[in-house]
């Protein structure tokens, strides 16, 4: 959890902060990702908060939108604001409609009206990928494989892994440095 204050040196009480776990939103493509943080009123006055678009870098054929409580706006809006009174807090964030697959940054400027010294920027980084599934040709193996035993031959344990290209019974046969047999497994 991260917790950001509108402070710096000079102003010691921040009226709000802004606390999100994370700036990094990872969704697929033609999905729609979400950031959300919550602004808390740290002072006993109501304050009003600006929260401004300021980047809006998106691939082509992407889009955004601001959040607060339980409300988004169009896309087209850069920036809202609200009041919250001693105590309060609301829910902040991005929705992030993305169309194919790439990086976009969205930058969110938060601001108390009454103290335009007080300024969070938080950044906010979009990827996307090629959707993620199970390719039910590389589950199964083609041919037999035998892997190198682990952790070595030598040892009293090891373990010996193993693929068939279909289920079937196993035979395994342990010889010794001098070829002879020592155990057969079977399954």
């Amino acid at each position: 959890m991260v917790s950001a204050s509108g402070s710096d040196l000079q102003n010691l009480n921040p009226s709000f902060e802004f606390n999100y776990s994370s700036t990094e939103i990872v969704v697929g493509s033609d999905s729609v990702g979400s950031f959300y943080g919550t602004i808390h009123n740290t002072i006993s006055d109501t304050i009003t908060i600006a929260v401004v678009r300021r980047v809006n870098s998106l691939p082509e054929g992407w889009t955004s939108s601001i959040c607060l409580g339980e409300l988004c706006y169009n896309e087209l809006i850069d920036s809202v604001t609200i009041q919250l009174d001693l105590g309060d807090s609301t829910a902040c964030g991005i929705l992030a409609w993305t169309n194919g697959v790439g990086i976009g940054t969205v930058q969110l400027d938060l601001f108390d009206l009454q103290n335009m010294d007080e300024h969070i920027i938080v950044n906010l980084n979009i990827y996307t990928g090629s959707t993620v599934g199970i390719d039910i040709n590389s589950v199964f193996p083609k041919q037999m494989v035998l892997y190198p035993a682990f952790p070595n031959p030598f040892n009293p344990v090891t373990i010996l892994r193993y693929n068939l290209p279909k289920d079937g019974l196993v035979n395994i046969t342990i010889h010794d440095m001098m070829g002879r047999i020592v155990r057969t497994l079977e399954n």
